[in-house]
């Protein structure tokens, strides 16, 4: 099994990352996996709940991005600093909104990190949640999933807005400014419904 660092970067979605949390510390996985939670907004009592969290799981941590950035798109800081602060081979990016169909989740997407790619893009059901996003921003999100392998191999991460998408770490490392048009990206869709994650928007 591939050893496995998920990296979930937080801002304003503590209440959703409260919920996720718990279920990625308990999934059911032969590897060695962590989860590294990056904080954005630097809140004190979400704080004192990421670090009690890290008594019952030792296979979570956390860190932050510093409140004196200036002039530097936070996303982007947050997912560099994410990485660099993960352990493992392989890196699986998520949003605190994420809804996973099972407990058995990385098993069945580890199965998928043993192909010769650099990328792997997840797929997503969008469902509207109470007071959430009309049909239309919805039908767009679909949209925008269609063309992520061209995303991925020409943008950076921070630019995807992706709620799930995996990097091998020595290539998210070597080329995580991706400006070179000439950096070479080998990308593979995982479709399988046992990875499929739910947002609802």
């Amino acid at each position: 099994m591939q050893s496995v660092s998920i990296i979930i970067t937080c801002g304003k979605q503590q209440m959703q990352l409260r919920r996720l949390l718990p279920q990625v510390l308990s999934l059911h996985y032969d590897g060695e996996y962590e989860v590294v939670v990056v904080d954005a907004m630097h809140d004190k009592d979400f704080l004192e709940w990421l670090e009690d969290m890290e008594v019952h799981y030792p296979h979570l941590s956390h860190t932050f991005c510093p409140s004196t950035s200036r002039g530097i798109n936070l996303q982007r800081l947050a997912f560099t600093l994410g990485a660099k602060a993960a352990c493992f081979d392989w890196l699986v990016f998520l949003t605190p909104d994420a809804l996973l169909p099972s407990d058995d989740w990385l098993m069945h997407l580890a199965d998928g990190l043993n192909v010769q790619a650099d990328i792997v893009v997840g797929t997503v059901n969008y469902e509207r949640s109470e007071g959430g996003t009309d049909r239309k921003k919805r039908l767009r999100q679909y949209w925008r999933q269609l063309a992520w392998r061209v995303l991925a191999r020409k943008c950076a991460l921070y630019r995807l807005f992706h709620e799930f998408i995996v990097y091998r770490r020595e290539f998210f490392l070597k080329h995580e400014k991706f400006k070179s048009g000439k950096v070479k990206r080998r990308v593979w869709i995982d479709k399988s419904a046992a990875t499929r994650i739910t947002v609802k928007s």
